[in-house]
């Protein structure tokens, strides 16, 4: 599962027209724009900078990476050049492979604690209430004017043993995901900074097949 925690970036490169600060009711108006703009969002590629910490290692792990994301909720995920890590889903099938392993896994994507990052994944079942239910949501300044950060911390004690925080940091020019940082409940952290989205290609359409009809 701590693997899968980098499957989030689901939250990189949507534009959106709104600001980073909170409603009336708290929630973020960055976020609840991007629920939104999530229903109607276009495909979409990203690529990204992985850097990845570890208590047992003195030098950061770098990488570059790659996130295909389409409007009916397929993704792909990938990181390395070659891929050393994949997740797959196809609208049916969720899949992840391993370089070290060589094969791979299938998950069940109706699992309830897979279902969190499916949601944040695809975004098509996204919804503040939800989000309220599963998350203290708070908002912070950064040292540029710029930038505003939004941070997502677990309420659930069995999710804060492997997930301890979310940062999301926008641009708030166009409300565009430059940054996403997760703490890790092992005190390990993972940072991707995205580039701007691009408009898929048919070459990148054809990189997540549609699942045959049944």
């Amino acid at each position: 599962m701590n693997r899968l925690l980098l499957t989030l970036i689901v939250f990189l490169g949507v534009q959106m027209g709104a600001w980073a600060d909170a409603t009336p009711d708290g929630f973020p108006g960055v976020f609840r724009h991007w629920i939104t703009a999530q229903k109607t969002a276009p495909d979409m590629r990203v690529e990204f900078n992985l850097t990845k910490t570890m208590a047992a290692l003195k030098v950061p792990i770098k990488a570059s990476g790659r996130f295909w994301n389409y409007a009916n909720g397929r993704f792909r995920w990938e990181t390395g050049k070659p891929a050393t890590s994949v997740l797959v889903y196809d609208g049916v099938t969720l899949q992840s492979w391993e370089a070290t392993e060589n094969q791979w896994r299938q998950h069940n994507p109706k699992n309830r604690s897979m279902r969190l990052w499916m949601d944040f994944l695809g975004g098509q079942n996204l919804t503040e209430s939800g989000l309220i239910k599963d998350f203290l949501i708070t908002t912070a300044a950064t040292d540029k004017r710029s930038l505003a950060r939004v941070s997502l911390e677990p309420k659930s004690k069995q999710v804060r043993q492997y997930l301890k925080q979310i940062d999301l940091t926008f641009n708030t020019s166009d409300v565009r995901l430059v940054q996403l940082h997760i703490e890790q409940g092992d005190g390990g952290s993972q940072t991707m900074d995205f580039n701007e989205p691009k408009r898929m290609t048919e070459a990148d359409r054809a990189v997540v097949p549609q699942p045959a009809s049944r």
